[in-house]
């Protein structure tokens, strides 16, 4: 058990830039890095190990063989709970809509999928989209999205660095264009696109929209969009700990290190994951250090105990 530095997995989706690789050195295909995915074990992305004794494997194989470094109840062969990303949004993304547990269909494949978003940076104006602006029946949702006006019966907010945000699944959203954030989630791709702008991908074709199904899960009652605000906040001399968001799927800690040592412990109930907004610093582990910097993701294995972080830095801890 010690402290896993991760090698991330790059999508090059037709909304991404390059603002990945300017902030953190990320360079995917050259014609962008939409998404990279920092923390996975998904059939479509997985991580693999750069340092220590686990080097150069991938990390479901490693907690395949040894099921306690992610929780008590977690069992070889279940899949990993959370993904964790950076997105790149040079241009907006599809409007679009992910079940719940509940909503999706097994049988199909699909998965529930619940998603937190922390944004890095925003140019001037970025917005997002969140939730319908007023009731709607079935019928005007569909015809809304068949006509291409679903913009007009959606909440338009205008985002900035530091906002963080709460995408209950069956509320219909897109990130507009302008924004890096980093997304903790759900380990799901389940995605219904609801309306693309009409966008043709690199072959010339439409990508495919998932309408009918998309319908039966929008949650149809209107959303007021607000931040998710904690109080929950440990000051320090160096800095300070913050409680971004907590749920049934994962709790969100924002680290502020303003060059000092912060002590944390990770007990048997979950793995820790420190993904690195910006700043560096370096891990104290049983004497080892392990530096790091802008961008890196970290997987400390559940029961690992005491470890501690200097430098400046400010820091996502993801926990389940």
């Amino acid at each position: 058990m010690y402290p896993m530095k991760l090698s991330p997995v790059y999508k090059d989706y037709l909304w991404g830039g390059h603002e990945l690789e300017k902030l953190y050195g990320k360079a995917g295909a050259e014609t962008c890095t939409a998404e990279s995915w920092e923390l996975c074990c998904h059939p479509e992305g997985e991580s693999v190990v750069k340092n220590g004794s686990y080097k150069g494997y991938r990390l479901g194989d490693i907690l395949h063989e040894n099921p306690q470094f992610v929780s008590p109840g977690f069992r070889s062969g279940d899949k990993f709970p959370i993904l964790i990303k950076f997105i790149d949004a040079m241009e907006k993304l599809s409007i679009q809509v992910h079940p719940s547990d509940e909503t999706s269909r097994a049988d199909l494949g699909e998965e529930g999928k619940a998603e937190m978003w922390y944004v890095i940076s925003a140019k001037p104006h970025a917005f997002l989209y969140y939730g319908l602006n007023s009731t709607i029946s079935q019928d005007e949702l569909e015809r809304k999205i068949r006509d291409g006006s679903i913009c007009e019966a959606l909440n338009r907010v205008e985002v900035h660095a530091g906002d963080v945000f709460f995408i209950h699944p069956g509320t219909i959203h897109a990130i507009g264009a302008g924004t890096v954030i980093a997304e903790i989630q759900q380990n799901s791709n389940t995605t219904f696109r609801v309306y693309d702008f009409l966008r043709k991908d690199k072959n010339g074709n439409y990508r495919e929209l998932h309408i009918d199904r998309a319908i039966e899960v929008i949650d149809r009652k209107p959303v007021v969009p607000s931040q998710v605000f904690n109080n929950n906040e440990v000051s320090l001399d160096c800095g300070r700990i913050r409680r971004l968001f907590g749920c049934k799927y994962f709790n969100v800690l924002q680290i502020e290190n303003r060059g000092g040592k912060i002590k944390f412990w990770c007990d048997r109930s979950s793995f820790h994951s420190l993904l690195v907004i910006r700043g560096m610093g370096y891990l104290e582990y049983k004497g080892r250090r392990y530096d790091f910097s802008s961008g890196d993701s970290i997987f400390i294995p559940a029961g690992i105990g005491e470890y501690y972080l200097s430098g400046r830095h400010e820091i996502l801890l993801s926990k389940l």
